[in-house]
């Protein structure tokens, strides 16, 4: 896969060692300009006129110290790292009306107002796309050290969901960004939200509670590694991805753990632990303090609406899974095609509500997708009714299916290689779903049986070919 270079060309651009106040260069500790981390007075001034001067100086570090300095939105600049010493928190101010809005440049037909519509000039999409460090137009930035960043959970009772406060990290159109090292907790909304960025790595993080942790929308060349999510809601998410790579990230949240939503190229998750059930609640299910795990791996573009674009050259390996809804679930919808996908060595234990599933149900087609080496064990469903269930477009997250193993709908040449397929108590669905495929093949395929007449059914289609 040629996304699998791609962390070597950008660790050799962006290295990822910490470019804090030990270098050589400038520093500009924002007690200077007169912060005080005493978690009571307003620093957002004060951090932003060192952000300034920092970049008009030619770049350098803006220094956060030991401390909780409470701020509203503080904006980057070109050539600024804003480091955060262990101990620093830049904690958010709980007036609403400290926060400024990300607002693009021209048009982005994937900028997000948080209910689907895309209008700049929208005083909702001015809500949704406030942050607590908002970055617009920048290049060779980062942020980074081992400090935190704390959203404080800030409700808004005139956002999102009557609730959603400012984005903890906002960064659009930019390029040559890093983020390493420190701890986002308690984001009021996305822990991180970017729109049309390009080279850019996220390292070392650890993001806790909040809504979704990484949330971009238009990203080439992207690394996100060795993270830890602990959120309310999707972990990583987005679309209109190309060349990115997820790798060795441990997952748990109270909804998706990985969810593309808009047409991807180039697309490699690695080496990835998603365990539920969720650490922390599910933001929007308040009082009903949801903490299941839904998905593992959610592939849908046009899952939030129509996104024009196909999905090619995914590559999926060396993943864990445990305790969660579903493992993995790929959904083309209109105007969507496929092209091109291999998973392998994916281990899923505890798997305790829905199939996997390859499915298309609005024109569009799988080509060329295989998995090999697959070791999936289900939690089973004893009552019989469920294998007469008719099927339909999904919705947003998975669903109980007529089949436990996997179901595969709209697909030409498909390959299941060392597929191992089983379950704990009853079951009377088949294990296997073939629906409208043109041709598949089955190597080494080991099903538990179930009291289903027949472990693999055919629905309209060709040549099935069993090994």
């Amino acid at each position: 896969m040629k996304c699998s270079l791609l962390i070597y060309f950008l660790l050799a651009l962006f290295p990822l060692s910490s470019s804090g106040a030990g270098n050589t260069q400038q520093v500009f500790d924002i007690r200077k300009y007169g912060a005080k981390g005493d978690g009571r007075t307003m620093c957002t001034e004060a951090i932003n006129k060192a952000v300034s001067e920092c970049s008009e100086s030619g770049g350098g570090v803006v220094l956060v110290p030991k401390g909780r300095f409470v701020t509203g939105t503080v904006v980057l600049k070109d050539n600024v790292d804003l480091h955060l010493d262990k101990g620093a928190v830049l904690e958010a101010s709980m007036n609403l009306d400290d926060y400024q809005s990300f607002v693009p440049k021209g048009d982005i037909s994937y900028y997000d107002s948080g209910d689907g519509s895309q209008n700049a000039n929208n005083s909702k999409d001015l809500r949704w796309n406030r942050a607590l460090v908002l970055g617009s137009g920048i290049q060779n930035v980062r942020i980074s050290g081992d400090g935190e960043i704390d959203g404080k959970h800030l409700y808004d009772p005139l956002g999102e969901e009557k609730m959603r406060g400012p984005h903890t990290v906002i960064i659009g159109q930019s390029r040559n960004f890093t983020m390493e090292g420190v701890t986002v907790n308690n984001a009021a909304n996305y822990a991180f939200m970017a729109y049309d960025i390009s080279n850019c790595v996220f390292s070392n993080l650890s993001i806790n509670q909040g809504w979704d942790g990484i949330h971009i929308r238009g990203g080439r060349n992207i690394i996100i590694r060795n993270c830890s999510f602990q959120t309310g809601d999707d972990a990583i998410a987005g679309g209109y991805w190309e060349n990115m790579v997820i790798s060795d990230c441990h997952i748990n949240t109270a909804c998706n753990g990985i969810r593309m939503i808009m047409p991807s190229n180039d697309l490699e998750i690695a080496h990835c632990v998603f365990r539920g059930p969720g650490v922390y609640p599910h933001r929007t299910s308040r009082e009903l303090n949801r903490k299941n795990m839904q998905s593992a791996i959610i592939l849908q573009p046009g899952g939030w609406g129509k996104a024009d674009g196909d999905m090619s050259s995914i590559y999926i390996h060396d993943i864990e899974i445990d305790n969660v809804t579903n493992p993995l679930m790929m959904v083309l919808n209109e105007s969507n095609h496929a092209d091109g996908i291999l998973v392998e060595r994916l281990k899923a234990e505890n798997v305790y509500y829905a199939a996997a599933s390859l499915e298309s149900w609005r024109g569009g087609v799988f080509r060329n997708v295989e998995f090999r080496d697959i070791d999936i064990s289900y939690t089973g469903n004893d009552d019989p009714e469920l294998s007469k269930m008719a099927v339909g477009q999904p919705p947003a997250d998975s669903r109980q299916l007529p089949c436990w193993g996997w179901y595969v709908k709209n697909a030409v040449n498909v390959v299941f290689e060392n597929l191992k397929l089983s379950y704990e108590g009853e079951e009377f669905r088949p294990a296997i779903i073939f629906d409208n495929v043109a041709n598949a093949e089955l190597v080494n395929v080991s099903c538990r049986p179930s009291h289903s007449p027949d472990e693999i059914v055919k629905i309209n289609s060709g040549k099935i070919v069993v090994r």
